[in-house]
């Protein structure tokens, strides 16, 4: 039988078993957040800076139960937002959540595989990503299928953790990971797994600089790179990006 930290290293070399294991807690998911400070508002915070005007096709990659869609929501009228994610369990509680309050016209969600989009190339106004990009197997592939697909002149947003390149930053970090979220989120979830792949996925993850440069090596312009308030300065980040005309 797999152990436990078998399990979580197996995830960090084949990412595509992330989504089954989101499948395990999706239903306690959003208690796990709802208790983590911030979390909404920084998403809301991050969505703001798409600079939507309310006409646009929207994606909201890696969307989860839909928190980060709605964000994205709040500044759509005649446009549209697809959420996507490729856990079956995130979508259903997103579904359930948000299908009886908005119009299907308006908001969608979608079982896909970011790193296999089959949306047209230039076809999308905006794109939004939320704790995602560090999931994927390959981040240089997926941030080329999604210049891609995106509209010239289109913008994309990236809300994730990114640690600095010192001590202090992954010392910081880890602190915060194994002392209060994984028991916290363990404990509300009943599984420990995803939680502790999460935990060692940032710390793994691009530095800002790096993750920087490499949209701009993708063909990404006006790399932009704020970091989140309070207690968050020092991990999570919200980066913006253009696709040149």
């Amino acid at each position: 039988m797999e152990s436990i930290k078998e399990t979580e290293q197996s995830l960090l070399i084949n990412k595509s078993k992330v989504p089954f294991e989101f499948n395990r807690v999706a239903k306690k998911y959003n208690l796990a957040t709802f208790l983590s400070q911030g979390y909404q508002s920084d998403l809301q915070r991050s969505a703001d800076c798409l600079n939507l005007k309310g006409n646009e096709l929207v994606l909201d990659l890696c969307c989860g139960t839909g928190k980060s869609t709605i964000s994205c929501l709040k500044h759509i009228t005649s446009g549209k937002v697809i959420g996507i994610d490729n856990s079956e369990e995130m979508l259903r509680v997103a579904k359930e959540n948000y299908y009886k309050k908005f119009d299907r016209n308006k908001l969608e969600f979608v079982q896909k595989d970011v790193m296999d989009l089959d949306f047209d190339d230039n076809s999308i106004d905006a794109i939004f990503m939320a704790y995602g990009i560090r999931n994927m197997p390959d981040y240089k592939k997926a941030l080329l299928n999604l210049f891609h697909i995106l509209k010239p002149n289109g913008k994309i947003v990236f809300h994730e953790y990114s640690l600095n390149e010192s001590v202090f930053s992954h010392l910081y970090w880890k602190i915060l990971g194994y002392g209060l979220i994984i028991p916290l989120s363990t404990l509300i979830s009943g599984s420990s797994t995803i939680f502790k792949y999460l935990v060692r996925s940032v710390d793994k993850f691009l530095s800002p600089q790096e993750f920087n440069n490499l949209l701009e090596e993708t063909g990404f312009d006006s790399v932009q790179i704020y970091n989140m308030p309070s207690w968050r300065k020092q991990i999570l980040r919200t980066f913006t990006a253009n696709k040149p005309n």
